[in-house]
């Protein structure tokens, strides 16, 4: 009896997963090498976002590049928007646009350690030589739609305003003196004060620097000015970091998709994480930018997650600073939707055809999901790198990766 009911209680744990989903009737005639996938069902969309469940596993690294070179190749898109530094993502674009510096400098110049990988440099390398082959108005451009740094937004700003006007420059140079990368965790009322101080007065010049200079620089330079004051807005914030940030970071791509339209560019590609791209908003308490965004832009929102089975990954150690590799893994039921495929891309529409698939997709299931933040201890605590999600309400595709390896830093 004892025989009977254990292998009873195995063949029922294996047909249902540790997530308590049936398994059995999941099929994975749906997924696709993501290298022949056609992205079809996202070409037309406005905004089309590619996830990474972890920011340090080069296989999601890839990904997005694989994505970004068949929207940009095969589906006319031609703005790309980082999870990044504004300033440092104005210096990226130096180098992808008009062939500044090298992929490397690019890689660091944009703002988190994340993106300091041999991975990140090989993205921006080719986005550089695809430029390299094509006319001024089909060249790829690099935005970012973070605001948590401050010196390369300063340095592309004051040197604007030396061209427009010396003396605010040097005014504008003093007041934000305190303001570094360095320091940038410190709260000041005072930083606060002259970073909002400068946005007005940017705007209250508009039209004397606007004879000085095109529309658009002076467009690009405000948007600085704003990065900045946001950055010490966000400083200030306390509690509210997390809500704010991914609020301001919707009001950003908000910003670029505008600024791209008025150059006939209308489709824009958004890197992130997970989390941020998520259309239900699952990982965090708050209103994530995903599900701004899929409010805003509604069907022409299509979101594509990534996910894992075992991973490796690089990042921050909490204990001691220091970036170092962790290791953790998960049984996840949406494997079955995989099968054998190591890079595999999974179109929800295609995939719920079958009813298991569908059921799969329509349940509440733990997703991989780690920041560039952990402790050892969390490797032993599946809850603490996994989220309670459904999958077909936070995304329209997925890419899945069974065995995700490190990035290599520079």
């Amino acid at each position: 009896m004892r025989r009977a009911f254990a292998a009873i209680t195995v063949a029922a744990l294996t047909a249902t997963g540790c997530a308590g989903v049936d398994t059995s009737w999941i099929t994975s005639d749906a997924v696709t090498p993501l290298a022949q996938a056609t992205l079809d069902t996202a070409a037309d969309k406005r905004v089309v976002a590619i996830g990474e469940a972890t920011h340090g596993n080069k296989e999601f690294v890839q990904a997005r590049q694989l994505v970004i070179q068949k929207l940009v190749r095969e589906h006319g898109f031609r703005t790309v928007a980082i999870e990044a530094d504004y300033g440092g993502t104005a210096t990226a674009n130096d180098y992808v646009v008009n062939g500044q510096g090298s992929a490397e400098s690019a890689a660091k110049a944009l703002g988190f350690d994340i993106y300091r990988t041999r991975e990140t440099a090989d993205l921006l390398r080719w986005i550089h030589d695809h430029n390299a082959d094509v006319p001024g108005t089909d060249k790829v451009r690099l935005y970012g739609f973070d605001m948590q740094r401050y010196d390369l937004n300063k340095e592309r700003l004051l040197r604007y305003l030396k061209d427009v006007d010396p003396a605010q420059a040097g005014r504008a140079e003093a007041a934000l003196a305190g303001l570094t990368d360095a320091t940038r965790s410190e709260r000041d009322k005072e930083k606060v004060a002259a970073a909002e101080q400068l946005v007005t007065q940017m705007r209250a010049n508009q039209g004397t620097y606007l004879k000085s200079s095109s529309r658009e620089s002076f467009m690009l330079a405000l948007h600085h000015a704003e990065t900045i004051q946001l950055g010490t807005r966000l400083q200030a914030s306390g509690a509210g970091y997390g809500a704010e940030r991914d609020a301001w970071m919707a009001d950003n791509i908000n910003w670029i998709a505008g600024m791209e339209a008025q150059q006939g560019r209308n489709k824009i590609i958004v890197a992130g994480h997970n989390g941020h791209i998520d259309k239900s908003g699952a990982a965090f308490a708050y209103e994530s930018m995903g599900r701004r965004l899929a409010r805003t832009y509604g069907k022409e929102y299509f979101a594509i997650g990534t996910e894992f089975g075992t991973s490796t990954f690089v990042s921050k150690d909490a204990s001691s600073g220091e970036r170092r590799r962790f290791t953790v893994s998960q049984d996840t039921p949406l494997a079955r939707l995989f099968g054998d495929e190591p890079l595999g891309y999974l179109d929800f529409a295609r995939a719920s055809s079958r009813p298991g698939n569908r059921q799969a997709l329509d349940s509440e299931i733990r997703m991989g999901s780690v920041g560039d933040e952990f402790r050892s201890v969390y490797s032993h605590l599946s809850w603490a790198y996994t989220v309670t999600m459904v999958p077909a309400k936070a995304y329209d595709a997925l890419v899945y990766v069974p065995h995700a390896g490190p990035v290599t830093p520079l």
